[in-house]
């Protein structure tokens, strides 16, 4: 426990600066998970001044295009320090922000698996929890072939869906329409999520989700954050 703590505290400290120096501003709050085979990274309070000005003036996808482009960028600083710092071997990273209370996510998907017991918490029906996320993810696009839950701890569920685009959505990734897929299908997923009856299964109320997918893999990752 205290080796996974310390790796977590410098996994919080390198986030905060690398964010700090390529935005102009780092944020108040990094809170790190791991667990099987995923680093969680949860940031709080974190907007740039420049980006607080574009979304004065109802720039919002600007500010998340931005930052996309700019995440893609950081993804070799990022994987360089996982291993370096962490001694983590991190193949995959997503990112997505809610800019309506200036927080985020950034998870990293690890080469080889840490060892930990399974979680689930007991008073959620798995079955049901599985049928409307398939339910949901046929709504937003068609049903995945394949279907995972992590619970990263008692508030934070990460789902993992596989084979997941529709012909049109391949169509566009084809034709490097990424960028405009993604900021089409943010909003979409977490209206479906907030409208689920997946709160009421889990028995909590949902503060947050956010999204990011693999278009190269057809694979995206939901993490969706519950009130204690």
């Amino acid at each position: 426990m205290t080796q996974e703590k310390t790796v977590e505290s410098i996994i919080s400290g390198f986030t905060a600066s690398i964010l700090r120096e390529h935005f102009g501003k780092g944020p108040s709050s990094v809170y790190v998970t791991i667990y099987k085979s995923f680093v969680c990274i949860q940031i709080r309070d974190f907007l740039a001044p420049m980006e607080r000005i574009l979304l004065d003036q109802n720039e919002k996808n600007r500010v998340l295009k931005t930052r996309d482009l700019l995440m893609v960028e950081l993804m070799a600083e990022f994987k360089r320090n996982f291993w370096k710092q962490a001694d983590l071997d991190v193949m995959e990273l997503y990112a997505d922000w809610n800019l309506d209370d200036y927080s985020g996510m950034i998870l990293g998907v690890l080469e080889e698996p840490r060892s930990h017991k399974l979680r689930w918490p007991e008073e959620v029906d798995e079955t049901e929890l599985r049928k409307e996320v398939i339910r949901l993810s046929i709504a937003g696009q068609k049903e995945p072939e394949e279907t995972n839950f992590f619970w990263l701890n008692d508030r934070t569920l990460l789902i993992e869906r596989i084979g997941i685009f529709t012909l049109l959505e391949k169509e566009l990734i084809k034709n490097e329409f990424q960028e405009a897929l993604k900021l089409a299908k943010r909003p979409l997923e977490y209206m479906l999520f907030a409208e689920s009856e997946v709160p009421a299964i889990v028995n909590r109320p949902l503060i947050g989700s956010y999204v990011d997918w693999d278009f190269e893999e057809d694979k995206g990752y939901a993490l969706l954050v519950f009130k204690k």
